[in-house]
């Protein structure tokens, strides 16, 4: 892929170097930096190179990732270098007129086909396109602070299907996650984001507190670190002003809106002096005061954001925690509230400032409804599930594991829907969340979390519609285990499957034991097991854990596999529950370093299982599982992973 970033200045070296890192690690390609001042130009070539040097030097990136990275980096003060670029992000400016210049000198260098988007952090979409040549494959692309490393980044459609499809398909393969808005004025986390930093910014013009107070009773609160040490970090105090000025006029601008003089004032001067620290002690008075009206303008903003349709509830409360760096997304700060504090809060603040929209869910008491980890989409009569936890690979927590199961329910209980594909945001599927395993401090807890997912899994597989799994990229653990309680499995050519669970000390517990061996046979997924090896997506189709051959787009092929089955031309089911025969000999397998007293709870919990019916056999798994975890390999294998990540073995002592 050939990219170009136009601006030098700020933002643009940030986002050339995470398209860099992205293209070095997947599919090579070249990136144009492109600056018509010279001096800014060499500055971002020196700062890309000094972001290189430094994960060189900390073992984060390799010399020949680093070699690849400057080979494909070409800085320019020619706009005519552009002309192959298969995409363009102008990060050049703020400024509408100056945008559509550059746009317009743009339009007449590349290729039909070249997407081009704008890195704006307010302004509409419609602006910017009105006029141009093709209006279709211009699309706001707004990254957020630090560009290179953090992942969220808003897009705004163009009206264009197929372009905007492609548009996403691009940024996912940047290194992105793209989340998409409507377009309106600030979108949906610089309308949240700016008006925050208003607020703290008023605080102070009131005289409450000063900006040490404020950064510290906030960020012990919520957490990101506080406003002021953001706009420090930014330098963008000016920009907040203009988004403020964009709301205040919009459709559905009021006053409130209004910047702060002392924010203008302020300019792009910082908050916070280095070498003289404001004392950040507070009051008592002063905290309930400072939290009462930031958490009515974020919670406020937030769900306004969500009722106007501005952002998907679940990809919204994941935006806001991830692009502004708060412990938790304000929605679900909301709902562990409550409506009626949330109320309270927000209508107490209108009452000082009655110019503040109240959104009519907080008004109402009956916030909006959301997932946190899991979206249910619908494409005609068929629904999907997709588990969205971009940061973990969608790794299962137990709260992921219960919304998958309330997900199927609402499909389940929609007449409307005749099947059901179960997929990711990217097509992995990750095991248990590691941090939430490493709290199953006993037997009784590790076995309860098997016992807890089971009846979600069998959920799953007693669908009476057909339910087929669509994955492409990692699949492991518990991930895997869930695909397994589907009626099929579509795969991408990215799959890598494995059950690794033994290299951490333990044995499966989400059904792998049981649905396994029932599915592609006792010796193929005792090995698979045992040894924890990686399966690709060829092998998957050959031994038939995986539906025919590997495709490019497993969501269209389940949502075809579905209605091939619905045509009967197919038969998709779960996999049979009746007990199976097992070999009196089970085949040697070389294991390695892995610990023969889990393998012997393995083999063991397999072997008795199958004997039984698929319920009972769980029973006998969950055994198992908390068996091994009560294990000192179960220590010394989660300690390893946690401190040196998967690729290096642990040292179990076979205890």
């Amino acid at each position: 892929m050939r990219v170009g970033v136009i601006g030098s200045g700020s933002i643009g070296p940030d986002l050339a170097y995470g398209f860099l890192s992205s293209l070095a690690a997947g599919e090579g390609g070249a990136v144009f930096l492109l600056d018509i001042n010279r001096e800014a130009l060499d500055a971002g070539v020196r700062r890309i190179e000094g972001y290189v040097s430094k994960a060189l030097g900390r073992g984060k990136m390799s010399p020949g990732a680093a070699k690849a990275i400057r080979a494909m980096l070409t800085p320019t003060m020619d706009i005519g270098d552009l002309a192959t670029c298969d995409y363009v992000l102008e990060a050049a400016t703020e400024n509408l007129e100056t945008k559509k210049v550059i746009l317009g000198n743009l339009e007449k260098i590349v290729g039909p086909d070249c997407l081009i988007g704008f890195a704006t952090s307010g302004i509409p979409r419609a602006w910017i396109a009105a006029g141009a040549l093709r209006p279709e494959r211009c699309f706001v692309n707004h990254p957020f602070f630090p560009a290179w490393r953090t992942t969220p980044i808003e897009v705004v459609p163009s009206g264009d299907a197929a372009l905007s499809e492609r548009m996403v398909s691009v940024l996912k393969s940047l290194g992105k996650v793209p989340i998409l808005t409507a377009d309106v004025e600030a979108f949906a986390a610089d309308d949240i984001f700016c008006n925050y930093i208003s607020e703290a910014v008023r605080i102070v013009e009131d005289g409450v507190a000063t900006p040490a107070q404020v950064d510290r009773i906030v960020n012990d609160a919520v957490g990101g670190g506080g406003p002021f040490n953001v706009m420090d970090l930014t330098r963008g105090n000016l920009l907040v002003a203009h988004c403020q000025e964009l709301m205040r006029d919009s459709k559905t601008g009021t006053p409130w809106f209004e910047p702060p003089a002392l924010l203008i004032r302020q300019g792009n001067s910082p908050w916070h002096d280095p070498k003289a620290p404001g004392d950040s002690r507070f009051t008592e008075a002063q905290q309930k005061e400072v939290l009462d009206r930031m958490l009515a303008v974020l919670l406020g903003r937030s769900y306004a954001v969500a009722e106007n349709g501005v952002c998907e509830p679940t990809e919204l409360n994941w935006l806001i925690r991830m692009s502004l760096g708060f412990a938790e997304g304000m929605l679900d700060l909301g709902s562990r509230l409550g409506a009626d504090r949330v109320a309270e809060l927000c209508l107490g603040f209108k009452r000082k400032y009655p110019d503040f929209p109240v959104p009519a869910c907080i008004a109402g008491k009956s916030l909006i409804p959301y997932r946190r980890d899991v979206k249910v989409e619908r494409d005609g009569d068929i629904g999907v599930v997709r588990v969205f936890r971009p940061e973990a690979r969608n790794a299962l927590t137990m709260r992921t594991v219960e919304e998958i199961g309330s997900a199927f329910d609402e499909l389940g209980a929609d007449a409307a829907v005749a099947g059901v594909v179960f997929t990711s945001y990217d097509g992995s599927l990750s095991g248990a969340d590691i941090h939430e395993f490493t709290s199953l401090e006993t037997r009784e807890a590790a076995e309860g979390i098997c016992l807890k997912a089971y009846p979600v899994l069998k959920k799953i597989s007693g669908m009476p519609k057909p339910v087929v799994a669509a994955l492409d990229g990692p699949v492991m653990g518990g991930g895997a285990e869930f695909a397994l309680a589907c009626h099929g499995r579509v795969v991408g050519p990215n799959l890598r499957l494995a059950q690794p669970e033994v290299n951490l000390g333990v044995v499966p517990g989400y059904g792998a034991t049981q649905r396994l061996p029932r599915l592609i046979g006792v010796e193929r997924a005792l090995e698979l097991m045992r040894t924890g090896r990686m399966v690709d997506a060829g092998e998957a189709c050959t031994i038939g854990w995986a539906y025919g051959e590997p495709v490019a787009d497993p969501c269209r092929a389940a949502r075809d596999l579905i209605r091939g089955h619905l045509a009967g031309k197919v038969k998709l089911g779960p996999v049979d529950p009746a007990p199976v025969p097992v070999p009196e000999a089970i085949p040697e397998v070389d294991l390695g370093h892995r610990s023969l007293c889990i393998d012997a709870i393995l083999v063991d919990a397999v072997t008795r299982g199958l004997a039984l019916p698929l319920d009972e056999g769980l029973r006998v798994e969950a055994g198992a599982f908390a068996e091994a975890r009560a294990t000192v390999d179960a220590d010394i294998g989660i300690k390893n992973f946690t401190t040196n990540g998967p690729r290096v073995p642990a040292a179990f002592i076979h205890e």
